[in-house]
């Protein structure tokens, strides 16, 4: 407990204080005057929200073009292997014991539903509560898809590991609200509909909300492995890389480096590095610190783990999307040079954000507790 605590420490420390430091010694008193200003609004920020993405590096077609044959580039041989299947092996077994849908599941079906209904109308009597439906339908997720591995393995990690998969909700505020603070400097989203809300109000619901972020997708990847291409071989024997090699560690450093100053100093540019600079903070840690990472099995080349919280963290995203498309607390994009083509408010390259926030979910979660990772089993 004693390492993890210091772990989290260290962590928080170089998030929080490398940009904070950077602003401050590089005389960008604009930054910090949008950094420091609470709740986060972009009219603190001296911007007109409703224009925000036209203040922004306008749209460009080589950036996007760039952009989406990149991501195209990384995903095209998963993608071919979870369809066609491979001949590797790399351990494991694929296994099935299908039960019935549970109870809960039936009431996280009505809760999401009713979220959802709310969520996207305008009830005169509801007014008090129309900021905050944000909780309903996530708290239904997360008992649906729990129900839903129940339903194919017998088991879920909310069942199965009720003690560590309830810290994961603290876990995920804290977790949450260090991208919310990054973000701070770079202004890809904002919210509109909290207005009316005071410093300590925003707090409150914000910090609840963001508690479902890391049991929603981990109960999502849990669900992707009792799935057979999620879970044989068809997704070992693909590249190697050894997290743990000097070259890698310094590769993870450089990346937390230039990521966490660019952002302060040139966003426009860097903004993509706000989804993988904590991860590169976080497992350069825990190699320093001689801890297990959750990209131990691509040194063989076996690639499911990070597969299925890639992917978890995709399907939540289209969720988080959608159900945030016609609320009335919502928030909106302004992305330097690929803002188009939007689904809901994400511009459509947005999406491949959510890829490696994935990786970020996997190895939180896997510092709570391995098993909640898919990784090992618990004692």
């Amino acid at each position: 407990m004693r390492r993890k605590l210091l772990h989290y420490l260290v962590l928080a420390a170089v998030l929080l204080g490398v940009p904070l430091a950077c602003a401050w010694l590089g005389g960008r008193h604009d930054v910090l005057d949008g950094v420091s200003t609470f709740p986060p609004r972009t009219e603190d920020w001296g911007l007109d929200p409703s224009k925000l993405w036209n203040m922004r590096r306008p749209f460009s077609w080589p950036v996007f073009a760039a952009m989406t044959t990149g991501v195209l580039a990384i995903i095209a041989p998963f993608a071919w292997r979870v369809l066609r299947g491979g001949q590797a092996k790399c351990g494991g077994t694929y296994e099935t014991a299908k039960a019935a849908f549970p109870k809960f599941g039936w009431a996280g079906l009505a809760l999401g539903a009713g979220g959802w209904f709310l969520a996207w109308n305008r009830f005169p009597w509801f007014a008090w509560g129309q900021p905050h439906t944000y909780l309903l339908v996530w708290a239904g997720y997360i008992l649906t898809i729990n129900a839903l591995c129940v339903k194919r393995s017998g088991r879920c990690l909310m069942t199965a590991y009720p003690v560590p998969y309830a810290l994961l909700f603290p876990v995920s505020s804290a977790f949450w609200w260090f991208f919310e603070y990054l973000n701070r400097y770079v202004w890809n989203w904002y919210y509109r509909g909290v207005d009316g809300m005071s410093a300590a109000e925003y707090t409150f619901f914000a910090t609840f909300s963001f508690a479902t972020v890391l049991p929603a997708v981990t109960a999502t990847a849990a669900w992707l492995g009792t799935f057979r291409p999620f879970a044989d071989s068809r997704l070992c024997g693909l590249a190697r890389f050894d997290v743990r090699r000097p070259a890698s560690v310094a590769g993870l450093m450089l990346t937390a480096a230039v990521g966490l100053t660019g952002i302060v100093f040139c966003p426009d540019i860097t903004f993509p590095l706000l989804w993988i600079s904590p991860l590169s903070v976080f497992l350069a840690l825990q190699v320093l610190m001689g801890e297990p990472t959750v990209l131990e099995d691509l040194k063989h080349g076996d690639w499911r783990l990070v597969v299925r919280f890639a992917l978890a963290a995709l399907i939540c995203g289209c969720f988080w999307e959608l159900w945030n498309f016609r609320s009335l607390a919502k928030w909106v994009y302004a992305v330097p040079y690929v803002h188009a083509f939007q689904v809901f408010e994400m511009p459509v390259v947005g999406f491949a954000g959510y890829l490696p926030f994935g990786l970020e979910c996997a190895a939180v979660s896997a510092w709570v507790l391995p098993v909640l990772a898919g990784i090992g089993k618990k004692d």
